[in-house]
Parts: structure tokens; C-alpha cells; sequence
């Protein structure tokens, strides 16, 4: 039986969570449009297009739809999941770094 030693432990363990760090950016960012679309369909039932004084245009609203909050904050996701999943890299690369005397 073999055992595993605490520098192979780290490297599963650093593996494991790239891994996850990975899926989570892939999820956010295949759910994107998504949310997208519910951000622009919030700005065009919100009223008038205040620059034109007519209803939105899918186009108009598009152009916008950084400024919907909840798309906003959907977008701080996928940022924050691209800082962890470099964090992540990071942790892996020294993890698997073997230091040579």
C-alpha cells in the first residue's frame, strides 16, 4: 500500500480547488447571457428611454445594461471568480514547484 506524502496531499488539494475555481468561472460565464437578457428586458420595461422619450430599443437598452444593478452585480461575480481562479493557478504552480538545493 502506498501512501501519499504531504507535498502529493497539497498538490491534490491545490488541484481540487483550480478545478473548482475553473468550473465556477465556466458556470457564471455560460449563465451570462442569461442574466443579460433579463437586465435588458428590465430596461426596456422600465419606462422611456429618458435620451429619446420613446420606449427602449432592444439596441438602446443593450448599450445600458452595465448600468442595471443586479447585471452589475453579476458582473462583479465573474470578476471576482477570474481573481480566484488566478489565486487558485497561483496556489497550484507552488504547490507542484519543486525547490532544488
Amino acid at each position: 500500500m502506498s501512501t501519499i506524502t504531504e507535498r502529493e496531499e497539497r498538490i491534490v488539494i491545490a488541484a481540487q480547488e483550480l478545478a473548482d475555481a475553473v468550473l465556477a468561472k465556466q458556470q457564471l460565464e455560460d449563465n451570462r447571457i442569461h442574466v443579460k437578457m433579463a437586465a435588458i428586458e428590465r430596461i426596456m420595461r422600465s419606462g422611456d428611454n429618458p435620451a429619446t422619450g420613446k420606449a427602449w430599443s432592444f439596441s438602446a437598452a443593450e448599450s445600458v445594461v452595465n448600468t442595471d444593478e443586479e447585471y452589475a452585480r453579476y458582473l462583479q461575480q465573474q470578476r471576482e471568480a477570474v481573481r480566484a481562479e488566478i489565486i487558485a493557478r497561483g496556489n497550484y504552480a507552488a504547490a507542484t514547484y519543486k525547490h532544488e538545493n
